[in-house]
């Protein structure tokens, strides 16, 4: 009750120039209506998938590098028959969900703890930024060295990919919310815990789940790196292997399945953002 009633009297006393987080807002809202997005996006996926369909049957370019989105729709539902797929999608997935949640709960904790105290964060800072900057690649056979070729070296890449972005995002959120909103409530005698769990969490959330999303893309990117070259199962594998054999068709199955499914996760993530902007504001 006084963290809304500190906000209400904060924003009162404000002017109507938008600030950084009401930009941001606003131009969620504006723009292109969401139907409107969704018929240009579906005709421009039509326009392609039509193009690419047609210059390889007219021998405009050459179809066994490129294929055609017949032969691999076809090629696609060979796949989807056989047993090895559910088991490949099943590893992939276990990986997935147990390397990016231990990423999200160790990263939201992490990135609060160095938003709020700034000798952790000067002291750690050096260290995530190095992390960060270094290829999945190679961080690979430094875990499998340490975590065997298992399943346990594809959940830290995973881990490793997903985590940092979290941290980083959920730090700038805690370190962005606005001062006068914690003072306002420290005015009506909030304690510490308080200030945090109805003022600070909530102003930050949004951050928060701007690093998720953005920490998702590396996550995924990380798993199927990491079965791409340790792996005999799951979907890196099987992307491996079929470029290895120059089967263009199902290489492309498997590479546009995990595009697909990296943007619906996305996608997903990104809804809940938005719907936390405009709750927020």
């Amino acid at each position: 009750m006084f963290a809304r009633t500190s906000r209400q009297r904060v924003k009162a006393a404000m002017p109507d120039t938008p600030r950084g987080g009401g930009f941001r807002r606003d131009a969620l809202r504006g723009g292109t209506s969401m139907p409107h997005r969704a018929l240009i996006s579906t005709l421009a996926l039509l326009a392609f998938f039509s193009a690419w369909e047609i210059l390889p049957r007219a021998g405009l370019v050459d179809a066994t590098l490129t294929s055609r989105p017949s032969h691999v729709l076809a090629a696609g539902l060979e796949i989807v028959s056989g047993p090895q797929f559910l088991h490949d999608i099943s590893v992939s997935l276990s990986e997935l969900g147990i390397g990016f949640g231990l990423a999200v709960l160790t990263g939201v904790s992490a990135g609060l703890l160095l938003g709020t105290f700034a000798v952790m964060r000067n002291l750690l800072d050096p260290l995530i930024m190095a992390i960060y900057a270094t290829p999945h690649l190679a961080l690979l056979p430094i875990f499998v060295v340490w975590l065997g070729i298992g399943l346990e070296s594809k959940i830290a890449v995973v881990f490793i990919g997903g985590i940092i972005p979290i941290i980083v995002n959920t730090t700038a959120g805690v370190r962005e919310v606005e001062r006068s909103w914690v003072l306002a409530a420290r005015s009506f005698c909030a304690g510490k815990r308080d200030v945090f769990l109805k003022v600070i969490l909530p102003a930050a959330l949004p951050a928060v789940v701007m690093g998720i999303r953005l920490g998702l893309s590396r996550a995924v990117l990380g798993m199927v790196v990491a079965e791409m070259y340790q792996s005999q199962a799951g979907i890196g594998n099987e992307i491996m292997r079929y470029g290895s054999a120059f089967r263009t068709d199902y290489l492309l199955f498997y590479v546009l399945l995990v595009s697909a499914f990296g943007f619906a996760a996305t996608a997903g993530v990104r809804l809940l953002e938005q719907r936390l902007w405009v709750s927020g504001k």
